[in-house]
């Protein structure tokens, strides 16, 4: 199917979204390593360690579709601006909170803040660049060369810096974000909502009845898809972002060469992620984003197969980025084009509550895998939970014919 041609979207404004998103996505990446090194060094308890890393997603899960809505309701611009401040102070309370339930705050409050504003880079490629494969690629390809950069330069920051250093590293690389995000034109295009200019007190309140309706948007196959797809996808990232880091350190790899296969996954992904587009002309975008989440979740579940030997581990780990970098426009894509103009922040909810569930019980539930059956089986135990869930995704677009045959409109 071809992708359509590009509306033109002024490139400032452009480069204002993907700025936002390039900074609080790969915090995810970067937070992942430098935290998970920081509880190596607190405990040696893997369902801690595991705890700690997963409650980072515990506020975005449960606030994502009220975020969403909010995003809808009073303006993408205005909601990322509050987040993104909140990102830049959160990293510097880290080094003094070596209380293990003042990290799990601390990880909550700084994961709900880098999700929000890269939820509304999300929600305005749907609503500003009308999901369109074109941009919602460039996109990627931006937020995950940060994903690129970031873990690398971090390792390094960390190594020859330590833990003061890294943290204050880590609210500088938000505040791009937040330049960004005050840079983003209040109304991009006449298609974005100008929200209201005052807050009223219970618009701030999450509503049963918001939640109800983003739940009703299962309904529309695609769009029940593109979640279980994100629940496997993102499950092999919360396995990248956690204990993949632990082993790796285990078998007394650096930070530094961590940061590097971290980063090398991340340029990966954004090269995917430019060919996307050209992939989706030929294989239709449902079974695209099937088969290269199938592959992600494959590849960082062999990790322990592969002897710890450098190139190997390099040579999957890229693998494993590509597959992350078709499949996540393709996710993108496939719902803003699912959705109207006015529930994009709605179903960018939907779907980062789905993804944060994800990464709130995979580190979880692997931290007592560990305990149970070691690090190295703990990989192939998630691998199946999660290659299970795939192929029924592959099941569900079989037996569904509003997917995977004909070009989406």
């Amino acid at each position: 199917m071809a992708a359509d041609a590009p509306e033109s979207i002024p490139w400032k404004t452009q480069a204002a979204i993907y700025g936002a998103g390039f900074s609080n996505f790969s915090m995810v990446g970067i937070s992942g390593l430098i935290v998970a090194l920081l509880m190596v060094q607190i405990t040696d308890q893997a369902s801690v360690i595991g705890l700690v890393i997963g409650a980072r997603h515990g506020l975005t899960f449960v606030l994502s579709i009220h975020g969403g809505v909010l995003m809808d309701r009073l303006g993408t611009r205005r909601v990322m601006i509050v987040f993104s401040c909140v990102s830049v102070v959160a990293p510097l309370l880290f080094p003094v909170s070596a209380w293990i339930p003042a990290l799990i705050v601390l990880q909550m409050f700084a994961g709900v803040s880098d999700a929000m504003v890269w939820m509304g880079a999300q929600a305005l490629s749907g609503r500003v660049m009308k999901g369109n494969p074109v941009y919602v690629g460039r996109m990627t390809f931006v937020v995950r060369i940060g994903s690129f950069i970031g873990p690398v330069a971090f390792g390094f920051i960390w190594d020859f810096g330590g833990i003061w250093p890294a943290f204050i590293a880590m609210s500088l690389w938000s505040l791009i974000g937040f330049i960004c995000t005050i840079m983003i034109p209040p109304n991009p295009t006449e298609t974005d909502q100008p929200g209201r200019t005052a807050v009223r007190p219970r618009d701030l309140v999450p509503r049963l009845s918001d939640y109800v309706s983003a739940f009703k948007l299962m309904a529309v196959p695609a769009i029940t898809l593109v979640l279980l797809a994100a629940i496997a996808r993102i499950g092999g990232t919360g396995i990248q972002s956690s204990f993949y880091v632990v082993y790796l350190e285990g078998i007394n790899f650096s930070a530094s060469t961590i940061g590097l296969l971290l980063g090398a996954s991340g340029l990966l992904a954004s090269l995917g992620a430019l060919g996307a587009g050209t992939l989706a002309r030929v294989i239709h975008p449902h079974w695209l984003i099937v088969a290269m989440v199938a592959l992600s979740v494959v590849t960082i579940a062999v990790t322990p197969l592969l002897g710890g030997i450098f190139a190997l581990l390099a040579a999957v780990i890229c693998l494993r980025g590509l597959c992350l970098g078709v499949s996540q426009p393709m996710e993108i894509s496939v719902l803003g084009r699912a959705l109207g103009a006015g529930s994009q922040g709605k179903g960018v909810g939907l779907r980062t509550t789905v993804n944060r569930f994800a990464s709130l019980t995979v580190p979880v539930v692997m931290g007592v895998a560990v305990d149970l059956v070691g690090i190295e089986g703990s990989f192939l135990v998630m691998g199946g939970l999660l290659f299970t869930i795939i192929v029924g995704s592959a099941i569900f677009v079989m037996k569904r014919s509003e997917l995977g045959r004909s070009a989406e409109k």
